[in-house]
């Protein structure tokens, strides 16, 4: 059985159908997330916190936003940070949060002020 592809070719000299994909290193990531906190409690009402990075246009590497999504209604809370230029340094960053609650609510209480 052959597999379902729009793309399906067949490998020269096998007659063989394969279904040609992308190399991991042939297209570099765009959007990078990852949870940091499930449930954090900022100034009363909870929230899910996400680190956000994202490559966009007239920037190296990647914008960083921290996104504080409301578990009850509201609307949510968005923090910026400053650019990162690698994966690494994104992961850096969620490594250095994740360990960091208390600067987590600090920053999501400035948010809800402004």
């Amino acid at each position: 059985m052959e597999p379902r592809s729009a793309v399906n070719t067949r490998r020269p000299g096998t007659g063989r159908v394969y279904i040609p994909d992308m190399s991991k290193f042939a297209k570099g990531k765009s959007w990078i997330e990852h949870r940091l906190a499930d449930e954090l409690s900022v100034g009363g009402p909870r929230y899910t916190v996400n680190l956000l990075a994202r490559k966009g246009t007239g920037v190296q590497g990647f914008r960083v936003t921290l996104v504080y999504i409301p578990h009850e209604s509201g609307s949510e809370l968005e923090v910026e940070l400053p650019n990162a230029a690698t994966t690494a340094d994104v992961h850096r960053m969620t490594r250095e949060f994740a360990e960091n609650e208390p600067e987590l609510i600090r920053l999501g209480l400035e948010a809800s002020r402004s």
